[in-house]
């Protein structure tokens, strides 16, 4: 207890305010994928408004996407990669930082293992650097709303 705690004070404060803030809506993004399902959270996450100085994010983006897999670890509800995800592009539009949402599959000996990242200029944010590699991944980055048919 006394590690997590000096660990928690080592953070600058908009980091230990994004912490808490994970903490508290981590729950609500998880329920949020269950009622609306991903299209629509994946919208409505990708279009909120911009917020504070959109030019100079308080907190590097993978800070956030390594402080959001922190609040997601310590929680006693499931975090699933996906909802680890959504919030943080949302966190990250809010900050005026673009975002993409990756998912990817392969196929594991038991069957087929997807996964969900965010990728910040081309780079995963949120994961190891080869989980492109590791995933067949969608063609290109999921688009907000609704599916289009080709």
């Amino acid at each position: 207890m006394l590690s997590k705690l000096s660990k928690f004070s080592a953070l600058s404060w908009p980091e230990r305010r994004l912490l808490l803030q994970a903490m508290l809506l981590l729950p609500l993004f998880w329920a949020g994928l269950r009622v609306f399902g991903l299209s629509r959270l994946h919208l409505w996450a990708a279009r909120s408004p911009v917020t504070g100085n959109a030019s100079r994010p308080d907190v590097e983006p993978a800070s956030i996407g390594a402080l959001i897999n922190v609040a997601g670890a310590h929680l006693a509800l499931p975090s699933t990669c996906l909802t680890r995800s959504l919030l943080l592009v949302w966190l990250l539009g809010r900050r005026g930082v673009r975002s993409e949402l990756r998912i990817g599959v392969r196929m594991i000996e038991c069957g087929i293992e997807s996964h969900a990242w965010v990728e910040h200029e081309g780079r995963p944010i949120n994961d190891t650097s080869g989980t492109s590699a590791r995933f067949a991944v969608f063609d290109r980055p999921l688009s907000p709303g609704p599916a289009s048919s080709p």
